[in-house]
């Protein structure tokens, strides 16, 4: 089934587009049209030229939404035309597949350091435990192939002699031996750089193809809340203070920014997880209101990731699996501290919830929902005062 098929009434042929939203084309959407392709010539069709229709990245949502400036067209059917011969011989492979009786076993995935993404990788490789070599950060197909080829799926034989990068050695070694590797006087260095008062800060964001704000791009990261941890010196009284808008129609920025002015200060350490993303959205958000362009940028000037801590190996737990997450963190470092139980426990959810909210006729639905985003918000930024706190005392 065609996004769209158009007649060439001149040529006798007819012209596939393939929709996609996202603002580049991608190999998958040209194998995609390869398959359409190869279904339409088989089914007596004639085609002519091959389309992608995609966003524009370059788009920026005005009143009236414009769709030939909000969409690009770009033609691949020299891109398809390579491919068609390739795709038409696997059609055949898998109608060849879908009359076999008993199941394939494996699936090229054993040669992924990637394939824990893959839907059906557990289920065609049951031998393979959960947590296994295919679970070592970055690990590479040259490397993966080596280890598969001589039956070495547990991280526990992994052999000695093998070159691995530090990361995967230290995540290796540690699910080896269970316990922690700590750099404590690395991790005292660091820590002692930071500059009281000290601002845990988080941001939640949401993402849309059409943006829903004027000015804005196509999947940008719009800033909808925020939570802010306050420790003003080491022996301080924890303050909290936090902001979510509760409306779709104009750009939180301005608000936003207005309360964060009034909460930090012009010194002090800004203590984020994963420190891009935050600087990120504070850029565009200086851009959006230049007058908070200082603000943001004295922001940026002292942002400190104490993910570092975790990404540069300075801390190492088996049970981190070799992710530097907070949300893989967290419950080993901090007891009684974890997002399982939360109505909503991720980034992608509180998006899509707070969307659900503030465009909602149900005010009991919304009103639930803007509670469970303040309390996942919060546990956000103290968890990084909690995981602050215990590496503090290492």
């Amino acid at each position: 089934m065609a996004d769209i098929i158009t007649r060439d009434d001149a040529s006798e042929s007819w012209t596939l587009y393939e929709v996609k939203s996202t603002n580049s084309i991608k190999k998958d959407h040209i194998l995609d049209l390869s398959f359409q392709r190869v279904a339409f010539e088989d089914a007596g069709y004639t085609i002519g030229k091959v389309k992608v229709i995609y966003l524009n990245k370059d788009y920026r949502r005005r009143p009236q939404v414009v769709p030939k400036d909000l969409l690009m067209e770009s033609d691949v059917t020299s891109e398809v035309a390579e491919l068609v011969e390739t795709v038409r011989a696997q059609t055949q492979d898998a109608l060849k597949y879908l009359n076999l009786t008993d199941e394939p076993s494996g699936c090229s995935c054993r040669l992924n350091s990637r394939s824990k993404h893959c839907p059906t990788f557990h289920y065609l490789n049951p031998d393979i435990p959960e947590y296994s070599v295919f679970n070592i950060s970055r690990i590479n197909g040259k490397k993966l192939a080596l280890l598969v080829d001589n039956d070495i799926v547990n991280v526990h034989d992994v052999p000695e002699d093998i070159k691995l990068s530090v990361i995967q050695q230290n995540q290796v070694d540690a699910e080896k031996t269970k316990q922690p590797k700590i750099d404590k006087a690395a991790i005292a260095d660091t820590l002692n750089e930071l500059e009281f008062p000290l601002y845990f800060l988080d941001y939640e964001t949401v993402s849309t193809a059409l943006p829903l704000y004027g000015e804005c791009k196509p999947y940008q990261q719009i800033p909808f809340q925020y939570s802010l941890h306050v420790l003003r010196d080491p022996n301080g009284t924890l303050e909290h203070y936090e902001y979510l808008s509760h409306d779709s129609t104009t750009l939180p920025a301005h608000e936003l920014l207005s309360n964060l002015k009034q909460q930090i200060g012009p010194s002090g350490s800004v203590i984020t997880w994963n420190k891009s993303f935050e600087m990120g959205r504070n850029r565009e958000m200086a851009e959006q209101y230049p007058e908070f362009a200082e603000l943001m940028n004295s922001i940026n000037d002292r942002v400190f990731d104490l993910m570092e801590v975790f990404s540069k190996q300075y801390y190492v737990h088996h049970k981190f699996k070799g992710s530097s997450s907070i949300k893989k963190v967290l419950p080993v470092l901090v007891n009684g501290f974890t997002y399982d139980d939360m109505d909503i426990s991720n980034g992608q959810a509180a998006a899509l919830r707070w969307y659900e909210a503030v465009t909602s006729d149900d005010p009991e639905l919304a009103s639930a929902t803007y509670e469970s985003l303040l309390e996942y918000c919060k546990l956000d930024t103290l968890a990084m005062v909690e995981i602050y706190k215990t590496l503090k005392n290492v």
